[in-house]
């Protein structure tokens, strides 16, 4: 019965908390919670309706260089790609090119798909060939699981 109780009370209380829309001066505030899935809701929000705004930018390259934890990084990367931001591009091909896991890479790549459309490097309709951009020249290999 005990179990229980925590989680209705997690459903109830804490959930909510996490999942309502944020603007994104609280977004930006939010990146510093000590709870890494309000963090990853803060730059998934800091990406709505596909505009970042600028001032999240440096904030959130600032954010990724300590942040730990991996789903909340890949949240950033997608949101640095959805940017466009011309400081994102570096940072977004490090992260193809040296991410440790399949998780990461997947999020790296799809953040570097986003920042070519976003920028117009490339067309929104282009088709990207299976596992992009790993195994062209200067990326690393397709990881397997």
């Amino acid at each position: 019965m005990r179990t229980w109780m925590k989680l209705s009370w997690l459903a109830v209380f804490a959930l909510p908390a996490c999942g309502h829309a944020m603007s994104p001066d609280e977004a930006v505030g939010a990146l510093q919670d000590p709870n890494p899935r309000v963090r990853q809701h803060a730059a998934d929000s800091l990406r709505a309706g596909n505009v970042v705004p600028g001032g999240a930018i440096p904030v959130l390259l600032q954010d990724l260089r300590t942040e730990q934890d991996p789903a909340v990084r890949g949240a950033i990367y997608i949101t640095l790609g959805t940017s466009g931001a011309p400081e994102a591009k570096p940072v977004l091909d490090q992260a193809v090119a040296i991410a440790a896991d399949h998780d990461s890479r997947r999020w790296a790549s799809r953040a570097l798909k986003a920042w070519m459309i976003q920028t117009g490097a490339v067309p929104a309709n282009s088709a990207f060939p299976p596992g992009w951009p790993y195994g062209q020249p200067g990326y690393p290999p397709i990881l397997v699981r």
